[in-house]
């Protein structure tokens, strides 16, 4: 009975030990400070929330948390500095941070995390090539090299291309990874149709259809289904910068282009000249163009207005991301752009530079 009863023990030893974890539990060190309140954000409800909070002692911390499938989360140090992000999964996880740079984040006991470390790393490096683009643009721009503007444009579209492909081509590899879900959301959600969001979803693994990331990207398809190709775009009626208000629907009778953007996005001011140059050629033919911003400040606003002479119909919540237009239009990266026909109806999305060029020549005439 004794050897009976010890070989059982045995057996429900084993079993219990082989359990998967049902929590996940953080062992943190942060280089370069020593002590402070130090958060674990989570994304829920369209929003970052403090799943947990510690205090860290002589550099080190312990967080506690839960994810049924891997999920990114982010570390931030008391009131709002990120030091780290990862993705996290049951079980233990040694997480080296540090105070003064969150790309140098290092953390292991998370199969998830190797493979956005793998995708982040791409992304770092094209991040810095479009930082030369950028710098070129400003460059020429201050000098007034139209053709060295444009040669930055279209190197820095060609790098957001290669990005696209690449983003592709990890999602075809790792379909059965919920980092693909989260990188499907911040590489396509924007640009991709609903239908193709659709199709992506599909494509990915059973085992991640639960995924926090694919429940956004169906939010993001069903909010895209209202501004599908041959819709009526969404009217609205919006502050404009001295105080007034515009409507969209007054444009009717022209060919009009919606315009979300913000003082604070690098892409959109670089687009700005080319749209400076086509709205002044197109203008007196029945092109038009409403700018809404998802700015915050509305100094900064003002000024991106001027200096970029953008002498269009500019109206904006002040809102940022909060901005219920945007969130009716299913706008979740800009610039992002609407072509409209003259009874209001979307038959264009995202055109820029010689895209854009093109289809006006083709509704318009040259």
């Amino acid at each position: 009975m004794i050897k009976k009863l010890l070989f059982f023990g045995l057996i429900t030893m084993s079993i219990l030990s082989c359990a998967k974890p049902d929590k996940f539990v953080i062992k943190g060190e942060i280089k370069g400070r020593e002590s402070g309140k130090i958060q674990l954000m989570k994304f829920a409800d369209g929003g970052w929330i403090a799943e947990d909070s510690t205090t860290i002692n002589k550099g080190k911390f312990l967080l506690t948390g839960k994810a049924d499938l891997p999920e990114l989360r982010f570390v931030t140090l008391v009131p709002q500095q990120m030091v780290a992000q990862f993705f996290a999964e049951n079980g233990t996880i040694t997480l080296q941070a540090y105070n003064d740079s969150l790309t140098k984040t290092v953390v292991s006991g998370s199969k998830s995390n190797d493979e956005f470390k793998v995708y982040q790393t791409e992304l770092m490096s094209l991040s810095k090539e479009s930082q030369g683009m950028q710098q070129r643009f400003l460059s020429a721009q201050q000098s007034g090299d139209q053709d060295g503007m444009k040669k930055a444009r279209i190197d820095y579209e060609a790098m957001v291309q290669n990005l696209s492909v690449y983003a592709k081509n990890f999602i075809r590899e790792h379909k059965a990874s919920t980092v693909s879900p989260l990188i499907a959301m911040m590489q396509f959600g924007e640009t991709a149709s609903a239908a193709d969001i659709d199709t992506l979803i599909k494509f990915l693994d059973p085992s991640v259809q639960s995924s926090i990331y694919v429940a956004e990207l169906k939010k993001i398809a069903d909010k895209k289904r209202a501004t599908d190709m041959g819709s009526m775009a969404p009217d609205f009626t919006l502050p404009t910068p001295d105080g007034g208000t515009f409507t969209l629907s007054s444009t009717r009778g022209k060919y009009v282009m919606i315009d979300f953007w913000a003082a604070w996005c690098q892409p959109c001011r670089h687009e700005n000249p080319n749209v400076v140059a086509l709205y002044a050629k197109y203008k007196d033919k029945g092109f038009d163009v409403v700018g809404v911003s998802l700015d915050r400040e509305k100094d900064a606003w003002v000024k991106a207005i001027a200096d970029d002479q953008l002498v269009w119909h500019q109206v904006s919540e002040l809102k940022f991301w909060q901005s219920l237009i945007a969130q009716k239009y299913g706008v979740t990266a800009i610039p992002c752009t609407f072509l409209l026909d003259k009874e209001g109806k979307i038959i264009a999305k995202n055109l820029r530079g010689d895209d854009l060029a093109n289809k006006l020549a083709e509704l318009i005439g040259k």
